[in-house]
């Protein structure tokens, strides 16, 4: 009940950002990319990602999509929905670290299957290039699948926002 509780207040949070900002700060520049994943949990796993940056706030959308290969005969899929703050450094202008939350999905398929809904908390870093944008991500899964995740991967598309 509680999870429940607190994964509605951040969707509401979110809305509310998004509500409050100036149509002209709602043409997002998109990107997307590929990733692989270490759980404590679930072992390793690959999946994508589109991140939605929203111009001016130093906001971004984050959605991803893992399939973790645990050991056993499990099936371990996680859905994400995050939103991230990012910081400008100045002294290091390659780099673009990030903080932020938000909603987590984990269906598990073992002797019949269970979805368990809760939040993420994390951040991590782009290393902008041209073309190709490395990045590595750490975050916890707080829910009935707890897990903490390391994430590396490539983006496509725009990543050096305002």
């Amino acid at each position: 009940m509680f999870r429940r509780a607190l994964a509605a207040v951040a969707a509401s949070a979110l809305v509310l950002i998004l509500v409050g900002l100036p149509a002209q700060e709602l043409e997002a520049q998109t990107a997307f990319g590929f990733q692989g994943n270490w759980g404590s949990e679930a072992d390793f796993g690959v999946g994508g990602r589109l991140l939605v940056n929203i111009p001016n706030v130093n906001l971004e959308a984050v959605a991803s999509a893992d399939v973790f290969f645990p050991d056993g005969d499990v099936d371990w899929l996680e859905f994400n929905g995050n939103v991230f703050y990012h910081f400008h450094m100045p002294d290091a202008p390659n780099m673009l670290p990030y903080l932020g939350g938000g909603l987590n999905v984990t269906r598990l398929s073992f002797n019949g299957s269970s979805t368990e809904t809760g939040l993420n908390l994390g951040g991590g870093v782009r290393f902008l290039r041209p073309g190709l944008t490395p990045f590595i991500e750490a975050r916890a899964v707080i829910s009935d699948a707890d897990q903490f995740v390391i994430t590396v991967g490539l983006l496509f598309g725009p990543t050096a926002f305002n």
